[in-house]
């Protein structure tokens, strides 16, 4: 089965609404507050954000999540405030793995002034929904630093299963990093 995706890419929703905030696609306004999130050391730590985030690494990122949505290899969406959609609390990525099985990769983060107020567990939900739902998959996987507590967490919180401890499984900019893979099924509760 392939996933269901526009005949040039995903078709990403205008928004997505979840609880506390809303998902929505990215915009060239909103470089300023990507690049101002991206100076967190915890994102540059767990993520693939390189350290030393400029307002052009920002106008790339924008660019290219659009050329990756109409590639349909990934969708990625601001995260914003429910009520001042504006304003960015973070960010969600689906990347597809394997159409054949179904099966992609969700990576998130939250601004650090705005944890510990359930974006990131809500945005998760609403991405995992929209994930079983339009693009029709039957897997998302999650993977999350076994020294980064705060986002198995949210994967927790969110519905995901902790599944394993995979030894090394990650680069990051100074150490190799054991990650702990989570999953969600479409028939999950």
């Amino acid at each position: 089965m392939r996933l269901r995706r526009a005949a040039r890419g995903f078709r990403l929703p205008s928004r997505v609404e979840a609880g506390p905030c809303a998902l929505r696609p990215w915009r060239e306004a909103d470089v300023p507050q990507l690049v101002v999130a991206c100076q967190d050391p915890d994102i540059v730590r767990f993520t693939r954000v390189p350290a030393g985030y400029g307002e052009r690494d920002g106008r790339e990122y924008v660019r290219s999540r659009d050329a990756a949505a109409a590639e349909g290899t990934a969708a990625s969406f601001a995260i914003v405030a429910a009520e001042d959609p504006a304003h960015v609390v973070g960010s969600i990525s689906l990347f597809a793995h394997s159409r054949r099985h179904r099966r992609a990769e969700v990576g998130y983060w939250v601004a650090a002034a705005e944890r510990g107020r359930g974006h990131g567990v809500a945005a998760l939900r609403a991405m995992s929904h929209w994930g079983f739902g339009a693009v029709g998959l039957g897997r998302i996987e999650l993977m999350a630093a076994t020294v980064n507590p705060a986002s198995q967490a949210v994967a927790e919180r969110a519905g995901y299963s902790r599944e394993a401890v995979l030894r090394r499984a990650w680069r990051g900019k100074a150490e190799h990093m054991d990650m702990v893979c989570f999953a969600r099924l479409s028939g999950d509760p």
